[in-house]
């Protein structure tokens, strides 16, 4: 009842106003101060439902005066953003002596209250009546209220209810939305942005003979493998773009046999590479070369076989990968090799292209000025650095659709950095481009990613989803997040 009232009491003030000149009269509301303090959702104590609470004084800027025979009404309305919604708060009666007599006649005559709509606010004039009231009113709350705007409808009724002015006063903005403000690193710095160091790792296909470390260049392909490092090196060096700072050599030996033995005979294999690469080319300085000691390569053991259509899922293998640690190598190989069936795959399949030297070549890349980046991004984004990138995204500006695509090819090309990453999915959501942005952070779990995806969940509106990466983040301790779900809960609180 009190909501289909206030609609016909809204709906009726609407077409006084309209169909009257506003001003006929000097306006109540031009003769009190309204005062509205800042409207708030509050929280209804019998029911627990959230209201839109309006609290004002009205202060009289002379003296709690109405014309004798007047009756004034006053209906707040709170419209929202668009003003397509309007929401109308409890009338405020001011009564004149003669009106408010005649008033009391009636309801005492007529047992009711004529013209007054339950819970009316009546301002009392005359010289005993306060010079300032207080009005709080409170409304069912509506989310279409947020960033919205209170106006006062004012219609002066005289004698046998005739209409003799009408006016409005649009009175305060209430009920901002808030705007959170996440808690976020912004443009997140690198800390290897400045990184140019690189390696290439390459496979020494060479032949040696059972058992033994020395190296025979007729033997086999082995003259065009060594021609071929040579080759390789000589290149790395000889390239403007990079400066060679080591190459490392490296031993492998297949898991058969004694563990000693076989870490022994690859770092000999590894030394007698390095010492031949030496002898062919005296040019290459002594400081280049570095030997690493020789392993027997379990992790590539296990991978061949995952990879082995007849071996995959092989409960010996299986048995065994669950056994291995540092201290029971031989034990586990002699497991291996008590499955004769299994052995005799291993042996033609598996073993042989474990036993190799590896080399690898270590270099620097020069720096480049963001002209010279500007032209290499895109065909040699991995000669860039994260800074790089970034010079190159400056040189575009944040307006140039390029910008966004240089920050993308930065974390495609340094996919564990984590600031590379949210660098260029802040970009993609800035830039609209949400569904971009969401990809590019799915399946990265790292704490500030989360956060990162909250962030853009939440521009998005989509709360649960926010709320889901903020906890997962804030429970690895990461403190942004903590701050964001307060911020998120104080959004969800005008929903």
């Amino acid at each position: 009842m009190r909501r289909l009232a206030s609609h016909i009491i809204l709906t009726a003030l609407l077409t006084a106003v309209l169909s009257l000149r506003a001003g006929a009269q000097d306006s109540y509301l031009d003769r009190i101060e309204w005062l509205p303090g800042e409207m708030v959702i509050g929280v209804d104590s019998a029911d627990g439902s959230r209201t839109a609470v309006l609290d004002m004084v009205l202060r009289w800027k002379d003296r709690p005066w109405a014309a004798p025979q007047h009756t004034v009404c006053i209906v707040p309305v709170l419209y929202g953003q668009d003003s397509t919604m309007a929401f109308s708060f409890a009338p405020i009666y001011i009564d004149g002596r003669i009106r408010s007599k005649a008033l009391e006649r009636e309801a005492v005559l007529d047992r009711r209250q004529v013209h007054r709509e339950e819970g009316c606010f009546v301002v009392k004039v005359g010289r005993k009546a306060p010079l300032a009231v207080r009005y709080t009113e409170s409304l069912p709350y509506n989310a279409a209220m947020l960033d919205g705007y209170v106006v006062l409808y004012e219609t002066v009724h005289g004698c046998a209810d005739c209409l003799e002015g009408t006016d409005s006063l649009r009175l305060a903005d209430v009920l901002p939305r808030y705007v959170p403000d996440w808690a976020a690193p912004g443009f997140m710095q690198s800390p290897d942005g400045d990184n140019k160091s690189r390696e290439r790792r390459h496979r020494a296909d060479l032949k040696f003979k059972v058992n033994l470390s020395g190296i025979d260049p007729a033997y086999g392909d082995n003259a065009e493998a060594l021609e071929g490092i040579v080759e390789s090196i000589h290149t790395a060096m000889n390239d403007s773009i990079y400066t060679v700072r080591a190459v490392r050599f490296m031993g492998y030996a297949s898991p058969e046999g004694p563990e000693r033995f076989n870490t022994a005979l690859s770092a000999r294999r590894a030394a007698s590479l390095a010492d031949h690469i030496r002898s062919m080319d005296t040019s290459l300085p002594d400081s280049l070369f570095i030997v690493e000691g020789g392993a027997e390569d379990w992790d590539g053991f296990f991978a061949a076989v995952a990879g082995h259509s007849a071996l995959a899922g092989n409960e010996t293998v299986a048995r065994v990968m669950a056994l291995l640690t540092d201290s029971n190598r031989d034990s586990c190989e002699r497991i291996l090799r008590a499955d004769h069936r299994l052995y005799n795959v291993l042996r033609t399949d598996i073993l042989p292209p474990l036993r190799r030297t590896e080399y690898v070549i270590e270099y620097d890349i020069r720096n480049f000025t963001p002209e010279e980046a500007e032209r290499l991004w895109r065909e040699h984004p991995q000669w860039l650095s994260i800074n790089e990138f970034y010079s190159v995204a400056q040189l575009y500006g944040e307006d140039d659709p390029r910008y966004v695509e240089v920050l993308l090819a930065a974390a495609h090309t340094y996919p564990a950095d984590v600031a590379a990453t949210h660098n260029a999915a802040m970009a993609l959501h800035r830039a609209g481009m949400t569904t971009e942005a969401v990809s590019l952070l799915s399946g990265r779990y790292e704490p500030g990613l989360l956060n990162t995806l909250g962030i853009i969940y939440a521009g998005e509106e989509m709360f649960p989803e926010a709320r889901a990466a903020f906890n997962m983040a804030a429970a690895s301790g990461y403190a942004d997040a903590q701050t964001n779900l307060e911020q998120l809960d104080r959004v969800e609180e005008q929903l």
